[in-house]
């Protein structure tokens, strides 16, 4: 008998909780500087390197409020991070300012340089972060208190700010608004403009201890050090004003924005129907027919063509996204045909749309081939026998009896159109107004304090919609069999 599983059960819990590493929940901002801080901590101290978790801030506030385990957090919001202190989720005696960020211009590589932030207004896409995270609010604060005005065509909105930074090198944006310490992480744009410091409010990274944290000596230590001369040079090398260099600006008060509009709930709600409905119409005849063909036709290529209709089924969405968006960007090897044809599809509503039919296109296949692999084939030879083309038997006999197994796989594909996030995201940007979808407007709202009620109503009316078009693609399922089994 083994003794193995015997000394798991002795080993004590307090010793298998000090081996976990310490869990920093960070502003995505902070990404290299972070990870060059941990790999010279680990070697001078000899301790492990923390392990990170890095995204927006918003979103990891959200996380923590969930229960997420962190140990230490860095914001790049002081506002989320007097939140994560009134509720207790990081000790008030921990929390403190860390280092402060600036906000540049960037442009694509040999660009020439803005004059101003009022040159912005000239170029025909700017990328800023979405209004829900730091660097899209601090950017937003700017462009007010410099009086510049950008409509909703010129704007292309990503998730986050290396979002933004990423759209201008893929050739999607002229120009963005991001951090300092983000501009040389992508060597196709380059700064450009420094933005003044007094036209918006102090970017400002704080850093505390949750209650875990505080009561970890490994975490205490690792906190120490980032605040210790040895991580401010490290933070000074990459951009950021360490914390004894903004007293002053700290105390800055931030820049009065308008009122932020009411929550739209009805218009994402009708943008989806509008998105999902466009990618069925769009997907109905080639998936019937791709679907006849894998069912009914032998081929060389046969299996290669099937793997690569059905790729976007197990590849994830984010993937798929990112490589419609490297396809379809004005820098992807389509730009001199979609220029042609005036067509600019990357951070628009019909990119929205491709997305949602790429991601849905596979389920309609296989529910489609399906549907007409269970109709015997020998109905429609005896239809050719008696004059019928292939094509035309395929319409009067084929067709009407796979209809409902077909009809199903349309509203199960239509299902996962109106739910897509990630592709969407990535190839049409969440845009108010333009590409904002339920999915995209939930991601939205939950980023944003005060936004969980109406984060929440859209949660059930999505529920509900899918569960409707779920009981829809069953009663047709269930039709194609009864059809199928009473034929003569």
């Amino acid at each position: 008998m083994s003794l193995l599983p015997v000394l798991l059960l002795l080993t004590p819990l307090p010793l298998a909780a000090a081996q976990e590493p310490v869990r920093v929940y960070a502003a995505s901002s902070l990404t290299d500087v972070l990870a060059a801080a941990s790999l010279h901590y680990g070697a001078a101290t000899g301790n492990p390197e923390p392990e990170r978790v890095l995204g927006a801030t918003s979103q990891l506030a959200r996380q923590i409020q969930q229960g997420a385990p962190a140990d230490l957090v860095i914001t790049a919001d002081e506002r989320w991070m007097g939140l994560l202190v009134e509720e207790g989720l990081v000790i008030a005696a921990t929390a403190a300012p860390l280092v402060e960020n600036r906000l540049v211009v960037v442009q694509p590589q040999g660009a020439a340089p803005l004059p101003d932030l009022s040159a912005l207004a000239g170029l025909a896409h700017v990328a800023l972060a979405a209004p829900e995270v730091p660097a899209g609010r601090y950017a937003r604060e700017a462009l007010h208190s410099a009086g510049v005005l950008l409509g909703p065509d010129h704007l292309v909105l990503t998730a986050d700010v290396r979002g933004a930074l990423g759209a201008v090198g893929a050739g999607a944006a002229d120009a963005a608004l991001v951090y300092a310490t983000d501009a040389w992480v992508d060597p196709r744009v380059q700064a450009t403009l420094a933005v003044d410091p007094a036209l918006h409010g102090p970017v400002v990274v704080a850093l505390g201890l949750s209650p875990a944290g505080q009561a970890r000596p490994e975490a205490r230590a690792f906190a120490a050090y980032l605040r210790g001369p040895d991580a401010a040079r490290i933070f000074r090398d990459a951009g950021f004003v360490p914390r004894s260099e903004i007293a002053v600006a700290a105390a800055t008060p931030a820049i009065a924005l308008p009122p932020p509009p009411d929550d739209d709930l009805q218009a994402p709600i009708l943008r989806s129907l509008w998105v999902a409905t466009m990618a069925l119409l769009v997907s109905v005849v080639p998936a019937t027919l791709l679907g006849w063909l894998m069912a009914r036709r032998s081929f060389a290529g046969k299996s290669l063509l099937s793997t690569v209709l059905l790729a976007p089924l197990v590849l994830p969405p984010v993937v798929t996204g990112w490589l419609l968006l490297q396809l379809l960007s004005p820098r992807g090897p389509l730009a001199p045909a979609l220029d042609l044809l005036g067509l600019h599809l990357a951070f628009s509503r019909w990119g929205a749309v491709i997305a949602a039919t790429v991601v849905g296109f596979p389920l309609f296949i296989v529910l489609a081939r399906q549907a007409i692999e269970q109709v015997d084939p020998r109905l429609a030879s005896v239809a050719e026998t008696l004059g019928c083309t292939p094509f035309s038997a395929f319409l009067k006999i084929t067709l009407p009896m796979a209809l409902p197994g077909i009809a199903a796989g349309a509203t199960l594909a239509f299902a996962r159109a109106l739910g897509e996030f990630g592709a969407t995201a990535m190839l049409a940007g969440d845009i108010p107004g333009e590409t904002r979808t339920m999915a995209l407007a939930v991601y939205a709202l939950s980023s944003r304090p005060g936004g969980e009620d109406a984060a929440a109503t859209l949660v059930w009316i999505s529920l509900g919609l899918s569960l409707a078009a779920l009981a829809g693609y069953e009663a047709l399922s269930r039709r194609q069999r009864a059809l199928i089994e009473d034929r003569p």
